[in-house]
C-alpha cells in the first residue's frame, strides 16, 4: 500500500499515477482518492506490464494484488503533479467450470466505477456464436443483448447498465469479462 497527500491549500492537485512491476508481471491495483474535501473515490483496474491514471486528488492510496503465479512480485506505484487523459481496463476473470458446473447458465457481474465499455471473451472461440452479453438495467430488465462474436469494437457502450449477464453455453473453458475504464 502507498499513501500520498498533495500539499498546498487543500483543493487537490492532478496526480498522474504510473504502475507497473519490475519483473512485467501483471497485477491488480485498487485506488482510492479524495479531491478538495469531496467524497472518496475507488478505482479497480488492470496493470497488465504498467499502466498509467490521471485522478484530482488530496489524497491517494494504492493497494495492489498480484494476479500471477509467482510467489513475490516487485509492483511500483510514481506519482507525478500533471493532467493527462488515460484509458484503462479491469477484468473479472472465471471458468465455466467454477462458476456454473459446465453446464451453461448465467453469470451476472456488477460494472466497476468508470466503466464506460464491456467485452466478453472466451478461451474457446468456437463458442462465440452462442455466448451472449447482455445489459440490465436497476430493475433488471434487459435493455441490450449481443453475441460475442458481433460485439463492436472497443466493447458494447455500459449506458446506464446496472449489471453485465454472461449468457454462457455448455461446456469447460475460461471466460473473461474486460470493461474498458476512462478515468
Amino acid at each position: 500500500m502507498l499513501t500520498a497527500h498533495s500539499e498546498g491549500s487543500g483543493d487537490g492537485d492532478w496526480r498522474i499515477i504510473d504502475l507497473w512491476s519490475d519483473e512485467a508481471t501483471p497485477w491488480e491495483a485498487r485506488l482510492v482518492w479524495s479531491g478538495g474535501g469531496g467524497a472518496q473515490r475507488t478505482a479497480y483496474l488492470d496493470v497488465p506490464k504498467c499502466t498509467r491514471v490521471c485522478v484530482h486528488a488530496t489524497m491517494l492510496q494504492v493497494f495492489g494484488s498480484n494476479l500471477s503465479t509467482s510467489a513475490n512480485i516487485q509492483a511500483r506505484v510514481a506519482i507525478a503533479d500533471g493532467q493527462c487523459d488515460t484509458e484503462n481496463q479491469w477484468t473479472v476473470r472465471g471458468s465455466s467450470a467454477q462458476v456454473i458446473g459446465g453446464a451453461g447458465g448465467n453469470v451476472d457481474v456488477i460494472p466497476p466505477p468508470w466503466a464506460k465499455f464491456v467485452r466478453l471473451e472466451l478461451s474457446d472461440s468456437t463458442l462465440n456464436a452462442s455466448t451472449f452479453v447482455e445489459l440490465l438495467d436497476v430493475n433488471a430488465t434487459s435493455r441490450a443483448r449481443y453475441a460475442v462474436d458481433k460485439q463492436p469494437a472497443p466493447g458494447v457502450p455500459l449506458g446506464d447498465a446496472a449489471t453485465v449477464r454472461c449468457v454462457l453455453p455448455g461446456g469447460t473453458f475460461a471466460y473473461r469479462v474486460v470493461f474498458l475504464l476512462h478515468l
